[in-house]
């Protein structure tokens, strides 16, 4: 009797032990997701929410990728699917917008969701995004001989002129853009900002491409124009590579290593003969 009891209690640690490690993974804690949602229109082009994904694994801030995140319209209680998007290997996407097919509260507010469902080791997460319709515009004036861009911000629905909104000027460069000004230009009650261009910026057929952005404002999101202005110094090109130098290509060696190395290789090998034929005779002989 005694040992069959023992024999019972030992099978019911063991089963015990054994359900051990099911029971820790069920109650494994899952990582808190990161939504980050920009809303982003360019003139003339697109609109689109740029999204980021992100966690915190071990003490670090890792990028979610692979990730399905649902995109709605929220209006008055009501949500509207507008569609899907799968985040990237850096765990970002962009969901392009087109704002006629969306709808807006009574004071013409847009506000848009952003949902992860979750998974067996990230939590559920959203973000909602808000921001009011607007057009920026920017113009090439001349002042005094001094070249200046003139940008003007609107209210796209009601068409009035928004001031106290800080506005940059940059050109576009290929790895980053230089900024124009470092001072805040805030727009005045025309909604209006004017920035001097500086002389002897550099541009391909004397062109730059300059931006005006509108960048994270709490009520619009960020805006960018851009225009195209001939103001540019030419940028002459010193390229060597079409020429005949030591560092260029095959096809283009230096004319007179050439000629060098024809006459060496030639000298080499009539001496080479002249002893051949000397050696000849004297073997004739």
């Amino acid at each position: 009797m005694i040992l069959r009891r023992h024999i019972i209690s030992t099978l019911a640690m063991a089963l015990f032990f054994a359900g051990m490690p099911s029971l820790a993974g069920q109650s494994q804690e899952k990582h808190r997701v990161r939504l980050k949602a920009d809303y982003i229109k360019q003139m003339d082009a697109r609109s689109y929410l740029d999204i980021k994904a992100s966690a915190r694994i071990n003490k670090q801030t890792v990028a979610i990728s692979g990730v399905e995140l649902l995109v709605i319209n929220e209006i008055d209680g009501e949500e509207i699917e507008l569609g899907k998007l799968t985040t990237d290997q850096k765990g970002e996407g962009v969901f392009a917008l087109d704002l006629n097919a969306l709808k807006a509260d009574s004071l013409h507010t847009y506000s848009l969701g952003v949902s992860f469902m979750g998974t067996d080791s990230l939590r559920r997460a959203s973000r909602t995004v808000q921001f009011k319709d607007a057009a920026l515009k920017a113009y090439l004036i001349t002042r005094d001989s001094v070249y200046y861009i003139e940008a003007v911000l609107k209210d796209a629905v009601t068409d009035s002129l928004i001031s106290e909104q800080n506005v940059k000027v940059q050109v576009q460069r290929l790895f980053a853009p230089l900024v124009l000004s470092d001072e805040i230009n805030l727009t005045d009650d025309t909604g209006t900002i004017l920035v001097a261009i500086p002389e002897g910026i550099p541009g391909v057929d004397s062109r730059l491409t300059i931006e005006t952005v509108l960048e994270d404002s709490d009520d619009y999101g960020t805006l960018k124009a851009t225009l195209d202005a001939p103001i540019g110094v030419p940028i002459i090109d010193e390229s060597t590579y079409d020429e005949r130098t030591l560092w260029g290509p095959r096809g283009k060696t230096p004319i007179f290593i050439l000629l060098f190395t024809g006459l060496l290789v030639v000298g080499t090998w009539g001496t080479i003969l002249y002893l051949i034929r000397i050696l000849f005779k004297i073997a004739k002989h």
